[in-house]
């Protein structure tokens, strides 16, 4: 159904707030491009390679394929997902989070961290030393079903319904949309409705916004990252809308998930 890879940053270090996703995507995004750039100027949008150049397509362009997983802990434990055509990427995040982290530093202190191991789909690649890994992607593909089960919403979503941002409720149809959306995006498929009409019983929630918000360095401004938690008890879930979920659960929900935001769980 999807091609995905995993690369996973596992280690002991907290940041003194629990919101780590600005962080990790914007010492990413400066290492990445010290590892990729070959534009003296690193000016992107008037360079000659950034049809081709890693750093354009995961922060320049329109939509970019690979999405952070984040909980909303102090702890530095995170991951990147990869996708499709991006999944042979891979070596450059790797190296570009070894820099990140290793060699430049975090935050406006430039805190370097010594230990830390990275993982691809399971498999160690980085501890005091770089191993060889196969890079060979995971598939999803889901032949379980359940009608049954809480909907955990894990990290914000945000998300609109009739033209609003969600705040305090959110419609499973909505939801499924965004899942649609971003699928038929990653797979590089045109645009189309939800090609069902779910079927379910909504038995009890419990949401809440999340306020969130960061610093952009290059807009000069704070950005607002806020939208909706908590959990959702469904009933009679019809298969189609469960196994879309369960998709969810890897390519994420609405808006910002590269800075660790629509993360879901299907329990």
């Amino acid at each position: 159904m999807i091609n995905y890879s995993v690369i996973e940053f596992k280690s002991n270090f907290s940041l003194p707030y629990e919101f780590i996703g600005s962080t990790i995507r914007g010492a990413l995004g400066v290492a990445l491009k010290k590892v990729v750039c070959i534009n003296p100027s690193f000016d992107c949008n008037r360079c000659f390679a950034k049809e081709n150049c890693t750093f354009y397509d995961f922060y320049e362009s329109d939509f970019a394929k690979f999405r952070l997983k984040i909980s909303l802990t102090p702890k530095l434990d995170f991951k990147i997902l990869l996708f499709e055509e991006k999944i042979k990427e891979a070596p450059f995040i790797i190296s570009a989070l070894y820099k990140a982290f290793k060699e430049i530093g975090i935050t406006k202190s430039r805190i370097k961290l010594d230990n830390f191991v990275i993982l691809y789909n399971n498999q160690l690649v980085y501890d005091k030393e770089f191993r060889k890994f196969d890079n060979t992607p995971l598939r999803f593909n889901i032949n379980e079903y359940k009608k049954d089960f809480t909907l955990k919403i894990n990290t914000p979503i945000r998300i609109k319904e009739d033209g609003k941002l969600v705040r305090n409720s959110i419609k499973l149809e909505t939801i499924l949309r965004s899942i649609n959306h971003r699928y038929l995006k990653l797979t590089n498929r045109e645009i189309q409705k939800l090609p069902f009409t779910p079927e379910y019983e909504e038995v009890y929630k419990n949401l809440y916004f999340k306020e969130l918000t960061r610093f952009s360095n290059r807009q000069k401004t704070k950005m607002n990252l806020g939208g909706v938690m908590g959990e959702i008890i469904y009933k009679n879930v019809d298969e189609n809308s469960y196994k879309m979920l369960k998709l969810g659960e890897i390519i994420g929900v609405g808006k910002q998930v590269t800075f660790g935001l629509g993360d879901i769980k299907v329990e």
